[in-house]
Formats: C-alpha cells, sequence, structure tokens
C-alpha cells in the first residue's frame, strides 16, 4: 500500500477554502455598498442642510415669496416647502421648513422646526 504524498491539497480541501473565500468576498463587497450608500446619504443630508440654511436667511430676510419650489443641486433635485404657524405670543411664529428628494428609489426628507420674530411690512 502507498502512502499519500502530502504535497497537494485534496478537492475536498479546496472546495472547502473556496466556499470560505466566496463568504468573505460577498461580506467584504456588502460591507463597501453599505458604506457608499451611507456616503451618498450623508452628501445629500448635507445638501439639504445648507439649502434649508439659505432658505431660512432668504425667508427671514424677507426675499423669499413663494413656500414651496425645487433646487437643483449636484444634478439632485431637492424640493423644498415651509409654512409658518402663529404663536400666542405676538410677532413670535413657529417656522417648518421641509426638504425632500429621492435617495435610492426612496423618498428622504430632513424638517428643521423651530420659532423665530418676524416683524410685519409695511
Amino acid at each position: 500500500m502507498k502512502l499519500r504524498s502530502n504535497k497537494a491539497f485534496s478537492l475536498l480541501e479546496v472546495l472547502i477554502a473556496a466556499g470560505i473565500l466566496a463568504t468573505v468576498v460577498v461580506f467584504v463587497f456588502r460591507s463597501f455598498s453599505a458604506a457608499l450608500s451611507a456616503t451618498r446619504l450623508s452628501q445629500n443630508m448635507s445638501l439639504a442642510c445648507m439649502l434649508v440654511q439659505a432658505k431660512v436667511w432668504e425667508i427671514e430676510s424677507g426675499v423669499q415669496a413663494l413656500p414651496f419650489g425645487s433646487e437643483t443641486i449636484q444634478n439632485k433635485i431637492f424640493n423644498w416647502k415651509y409654512e409658518f404657524r402663529d404663536t400666542d405670543v405676538p410677532g413670535l411664529r413657529q417656522l417648518s421648513l421641509t426638504v425632500s428628494w429621492k435617495e435610492s428609489a426612496r423618498e428622504k426628507e430632513y424638517t428643521l422646526d423651530f420659532l423665530t420674530y418676524m416683524l410685519e411690512k409695511g
């Protein structure tokens, strides 16, 4: 009887190693995909925050007249709308400003609610 040489791998060892490698590769690619999605969402949230900041300045300075609209920033369409609500304190109003956009076939939005003094024009 001849003894088997230990210089080569058996087919079973190669298949197990290939299975482990495939599992690791799938995990790495999924992690990479999730990181890209998170980066894209973070970038769009930052753009939405900057748009909210610009719209708040326009509203408070009296430049913005329309309560809704859309802006294209870096080839991405951001829709925005705002609404004022009166409070019990004269001149103090609640401003709710919402920015929405499409993210991977889903609608995402960022809303800012705060109180501001708005002087009546006239």
